[in-house]
């Protein structure tokens, strides 16, 4: 019998992006590796063709990136108008995470939305 082995293509911690009630977006130890946030800074939000919110990742700052900072071993943005923007209300009893999964480009991933009610 010939066996075909799948890989796994994850890290071992969950890749995901956390709302704060402060308004920061915390990102996970996975979302660290994922993301390659020693290397890569600053980020933009926006929406694919299929409207599904995506992050983009750079080494360099424009008009159009949020900065990614550091606290410690962590990061994490400063984003109380992007969740605004996207109706999330960030003062809320309900937990929402953005699970990340990559898209074919590079640097281009897809951020999944999920509540946990409280």
């Amino acid at each position: 019998m010939k066996i075909r082995i799948l890989k796994p293509k994850e890290s071992h911690a969950p890749a995901k992006i956390t709302v704060h009630k402060t308004g920061k977006l915390g990102f996970s130890k996975g979302a660290m590796e994922l993301l390659n946030l020693n290397k890569y800074k600053f980020a933009k939000f926006g929406f694919d063709e299929n409207d599904q919110l995506v992050i983009l990742m750079f080494s360099q700052a424009d008009d159009e990136t949020f900065n990614i900072a550091k606290a410690g071993a962590y990061y994490y943005i400063n984003a109380k108008s992007l969740l605004q923007d996207l109706d999330i209300d960030y003062t809320s009893e309900d937990t929402t995470i953005f699970d990340i999964r990559r898209m074919d480009e590079e640097n281009h991933y897809q951020l999944v939305k999920r509540v946990i009610k409280k």
